[in-house]
This record gives C-alpha cells, structure tokens and sequence, in this order.
C-alpha cells in the first residue's frame, strides 16, 4: 500500500515545542536533530511535560548555526548546532531504565530553562546534548531490528502517525460530546494520508523509493510496534494546558485497537534497517545499515510516497 508523507516534525528537545519541517535528513537515529536534546534534573534524570506541563510552551527553531529557544518576551537561547568536540566532558544521563551519555550545554542554558519553567522537586534544569560516543539501543520490548538505535527518544527513533487514524479517534471522541483533537497530541515525526484507519498497525516494514537519473535510493523502516500512549496526550501542545482531563487517553483505552492488545495506543514505533542503493546501469546494489560511520542518510521529504509491506 502507497501512503503519502504529508508532515514531517521534528523535537530537537524532548518535551519542549516541535518544529514542522517539508524536507529532513533521515539517519539510523531517527530525522536529524530529534530528541537530540533532553532536560534533566539535578541528579541527571530526563524531565518531560509528565512533570512540566508548560514544556510544551517552550517554541523552538533551527538557523543556520543554532537551535534558537523562545518564551513569551524572554531574550531567546541560542544554542550551537555544530557538533561537541570528541574531547567535551560528559555526563551520564537517565531516560527511563537507560542510562545515556550527554553534553552538558552549561549554565547560561540552566539558567535560562529553570527561570522560566521554575525548579523540578526544589531541583535546577539543564540541558543535555546526546553524546555519539555511547550507542543506545533499542530495547527489545519494543523491537528485534539489532540496527535500531536513538537517541533521547522514549522507545524508537522513528513514530509514524496516520491522518485516518486521528479521525477514527475523533469521531469517537464527538460520539462522547468530547472536543477533538490535533495531531500534535502524538508527537509523531511522520504524518501519513491515503491509508485507512490503524492500517499502520498492520504493516511490517516501509519504504520510501527515491529515483535519480542513474540511481535508486530505498530507504526501509521496520515497522516494530504500536505506541503505548500515556495521559500526557491530554495536554494541549500551544498552550501546555490540560482541556479535558483524562481525554483522549480514556479514549484510546476504550477502543478495540490494536487486536488483542490492552491499553491505549496511538501511532506506529518504527526503526532504521537500511538504505538499499541500486545503480541502474550495473544493477549493483549497495546495503547499508545503521552501523556504518559516518551513517548513510538519505533525505527524506513531505510528499513523497511512504510504501506499506506486510
């Protein structure tokens, strides 16, 4: 089945406000700068909206140079996007039962993120850049693709979002005189159309093909399994705020999908498998996983087609 890519989003710190992009580098890791960053505490433990609804206020933007952070009227952070020398200190980060290694950006950084978000249990806000040095892997409850690895994202780098899927959900949700709801509740890096409702769910691999005059680019996604969504679906990413407490989460928990899981769920976890390049004149193909370094990227764009195996 051919989908269509009809966003692409990126987090370049998790938890904090996303960017809408047409076009984004595609590496084993996920789309280039997601969840590259993360926000900790005093011991090193991650901070989401869980804890911090008021996250999600933080807007972000790329330049040229730097991840740009704005709130309200506070002067903008900027924080440089040129990669950490090999040599930086580093620190050990907790994301749920991984520990990752990081960077920390400093204190102009902390300063800057506890004033406006206030302190976490009494505890002073950092910034954290993932460091490349330590590889983190995918955990096996979410995958068997040995390839898959992330980098500050909850389980998998890659989460594909469906358009029929939100509006089977919403449809539920109007059936209840319930408010329905955006996208933007999932936090997913690639929206879909031109599939049915939860067909994500059924898939086991995607690709997308890429032409060039004498060559064919595949890039293939493993599709591991369906998001366990949490309550922090209920928070409004504009305003950070909660309009109806419980909802959609309550929801999700109701419907009959996937089969025979129970919970709620919403969206596909994918993983990078390969980057498959065909020479069109020799018929030579090349195989490159995620292992390669530098990784083989491919870029990938809003409106090319997303292919559905089984």
């Amino acid at each position: 089945m051919q989908t269509t890519i009809t966003q692409l989003t990126i987090y370049p710190v998790k938890s904090l406000g996303y960017i809408n992009v047409n076009e984004a580098i595609c590496l084993p890791t996920g789309l280039q700068y997601d969840r590259e960053w993360v926000v900790v505490d005093d011991k090193m433990r991650f901070v989401t909206q869980r804890q911090i609804p008021q996250m999600a206020n933080i807007k972000l933007s790329l330049t040229a140079t730097h991840l740009q952070f704005d709130y309200l009227d506070h002067t903008p952070l900027l924080i440089e996007l040129a990669p950490k020398p090999d040599d930086a200190p580093t620190c050990e980060v907790q994301v749920w039962k991984d520990l990752c290694l990081g960077v920390n950006e400093g204190k102009a950084a902390s300063d800057w993120l506890t004033t406006i978000l206030g302190r976490n249990n009494n505890e002073q806000l950092h910034l954290v850049r993932f460091a490349q040095a330590r590889r983190r892997t995918v955990r096996e409850k979410y995958s068997d693709n040995e390839a898959g690895h992330l980098m500050f994202a909850d389980a998998c780098p890659f989460l594909i979002v469906n358009e029929a899927s939100l509006a089977a959900l919403n449809e539920a949700l109007q059936a209840q005189a319930l408010t329905p709801v955006p996208i933007d509740r999932f936090r997913g890096n690639i929206q879909i159309t031109d599939a049915p409702a939860w067909e994500e769910y059924a898939c086991k691999q995607m690709q997308v093909v890429q032409e060039a005059n004498s060559k064919t680019t595949t890039l293939v996604l493993r599709a591991d399994a369906p998001c366990h969504r949490c309550p922090m679906t209920g928070i409004d990413q504009q305003t950070g705020l909660t309009p109806e407490k419980g909802e959609p989460f309550g929801t999700l928990m109701r419907l009959p999908i996937p089969e025979n899981k129970t919970g709620a769920y919403f969206g596909m976890h994918a993983t990078f498998e390969a980057i498959v390049e065909l020479d069109k004149t020799s018929q030579q193909k090349m195989y490159f996983d995620g292992n390669q370094q530098p990784p083989k990227q491919v870029l990938l764009k809003v409106g090319e087609k997303l292919e559905f195996s089984y």
